[in-house]
């Protein structure tokens, strides 16, 4: 009865495909994910005891599609190109703050809304009247109407509730203070250079190669605070999908340590980082001196830049750091499944706002979903409501309250001793499985921490376990016992 079952769920998605093929004329892409949900469901109903359903689904499947992908590198521009750099941010804040104007004053007389081509019919003749648009790239100024355009209809989808999440304000007027930026086409990669319209060559770092099979749809040309010009192209190639790891892993945000999994894994905060905390030191030094200075002189100009490059360095430090753990938990796992935190409402208890800030969550968040849609991994968002912490993760029992004091706590129904915060991890892996095929799976290779990379040897803690489960040594990967169960 079971393996009829299977054959005719497989029979039953091929003759999907077929019919897609001829609506669509092109190939349709399974996700990994469609397939890791297919492979539990089957486990649940035990079914896959055969195996052969994963070679069908390989036969019909690519194994890569198709992903926007930035690369950026940073660009040395010369004065004269700094120069022009500078009038094209000019502009192109001109030009949007312009048609902001002219929409807030069609609204309130009650005229009708201009759309992008609107905006971009208006552009020429607008050039006849205001010479310097002439100057830089139109290309970065009919981009600018179009930004605009796109904000306004997002604020209209939000209002009208077409938008989901939460609500989207007006467009507001361009400031030319903080970070600057403005996106073109035709952008070429050369060797040590990129060749930008209207810029020539501008000297570059090509640090990582673009595929000669990328498509490049647009750059973004940028300053930060820092002074420092960067140029991020936007590309279109192919990107692999991984092999099945038959693990999947549960994760709970957190500010003593910034993520623990259900694996038992604790990661430091960033704060803690020896590097990191040695950058913040000296940034107190300098923001010391920086509020000393007068404002308008060449110090205070000094300064200002010194302590915004102190900023970028924190923050680069901190990106790399989670890079590597949201690579870490893609290359290991299936699935992953993470707390929907409300970062808004939490930023409430000015005790911990700060701290909150600087874990900076959803950049690590969204490290993990980007780059577990390019993998073709399960990347599930469990409900911020879910009970994670107070539930017992052995028999379910729930406790009323529990503080943020308490970080260990004895469940009073069957007597297991919790860490907080691994506790969380597990209901979480529970909750994020129910929610993907229906019921808890037994797939899950509790224990199995997979290879981590060396970067992070040093940087994670493993929770000891009971004598049940074999203890594993970080970075060697499966125990003999789990070997046969992988893919």
């Amino acid at each position: 009865m079971a393996n009829s079952l299977v054959c005719a769920l497989i029979i039953a998605d091929l003759m999907l495909f077929a019919i897609d093929i001829c609506a669509n004329n092109f190939l349709l892409y399974f996700t990994h994910s469609t397939i890791w949900h297919f492979k539990q469901n089957l486990q649940v109903i035990n079914a896959s005891k055969n195996g052969y359903y994963k070679d069908i689904y390989r036969t019909c499947i690519n194994t890569s599609m198709k992903q926007l992908t930035a690369f950026k590198y940073r660009i040395y521009p010369t004065s004269e190109q700094e120069i022009l750099i500078g009038k094209t941010f000019g502009c192109k804040r001109w030009v949007s703050n312009h048609f902001l104007a002219e929409q807030q004053d069609r609204f309130k007389n009650k005229l009708k809304h201009l759309s992008w081509v609107d905006m971009n019919n208006l552009l020429t003749p607008l050039k006849k009247e205001v010479d310097f648009l002439k100057e830089v790239d139109s290309i970065a100024l009919q981009n600018a109407a179009i930004d605009l355009a796109d904000a306004y209809g997002n604020f209209f989808d939000s209002i009208s509730g077409k938008r989901k999440g939460p609500k989207v304000n007006p467009p507001k007027f361009k400031s030319k203070h903080g970070r600057q930026s403005y996106r073109t086409r035709n952008v070429k990669v050369l060797e040590n250079a990129l060749f930008i319209p209207k810029l020539k060559e501008v000297k570059a770092v090509i640090h990582r190669p673009i595929p000669e099979d990328a498509v490049i749809t647009s750059t973004t040309i940028s300053r930060n605070p820092d002074g420092r010009y960067y140029a991020s192209i936007l590309t279109e190639i192919e990107i692999p999908i991984h092999d099945f790891k038959n693990r999947e892993v549960g994760c709970d945000l957190g500010i003593k340590d910034i993520l623990i999994t259900s694996d038992g894994l604790k990661f430091k905060n960033p704060n803690e980082l020896e590097h990191i905390a040695r950058t913040k030191r000296l940034l107190k030094l300098k923001q010391k001196q920086f509020a000393r200075t007068k404002k308008g002189s060449k110090n205070h100009e000094k300064l200002r830049v010194q302590v915004a490059r102190l900023y970028s360095k924190i923050t680069r430090q901190r990106n790399d750091y989670y890079h590597n753990i949201s690579r870490y938990l893609v290359d290991n796992n299936d699935a992953i499944h993470l707390e929907n935190l409300g970062v808004s409402n939490m930023l409430k208890n000015r005790k911990l706002s700060r701290a909150i800030h600087e874990a900076a969550w959803s950049t690590l968040s969204g490290m993990i979903d980007y780059k577990a849609k390019w993998a073709g991994v399960t990347y599930t968002k469990i409900n911020r409501f879910f009970p994670s912490s107070k539930t017992c993760s052995c028999c379910g029992h729930k406790l009323e309250s529990l503080d943020l004091a308490t970080r260990e706590w004895t469940c009073p129904s069957c007597g297991e001793i919790h860490d907080r915060d691994w506790n969380a991890a597990i209901n979480i892996l529970h909750e994020g499985q129910r929610q993907c095929y229906g019921v808890q799976s037994s797939s899950h290779a509790t224990g199995d921490v997979g290879v981590i990379p060396e970067a992070l040897l040093k940087l994670a803690t493993k929770i000891e376990r009971s004598a049940v489960i074999p203890q594993l040594v970080m970075g060697v990967g499966k125990p003999d016992d789990l070997q046969s169960s992988g893919s």
